[in-house]
């Protein structure tokens, strides 16, 4: 089952139901930006492999947490 946040996106890029379903689509393409720029921070941090355990640790949580709200 997908989350809210996702079925407004997929509403809001008119790739299923009605446009209408999103109350402020400004608000929802901030939501999609700041993911976006938390993501790539964190996948940065991941993948480039030169940071610490603690630093790495707070990008998994980042990651996570976009993740979580997508779907929630």
């Amino acid at each position: 089952m997908i989350g809210q946040h996702f079925r407004m996106l997929l509403a809001l890029l008119g790739l299923r139901g009605s446009a209408a379903l999103v109350d402020n689509p400004a608000a929802a393409w901030m939501a999609v930006g700041i993911s976006l720029v938390v993501l790539a921070a964190g996948l940065y941090v991941v993948l480039s492999k030169k940071y610490s355990d603690e630093v790495q640790r707070w990008a998994f949580g980042a990651i996570g947490m976009v993740v979580g709200y997508w779907l929630a």
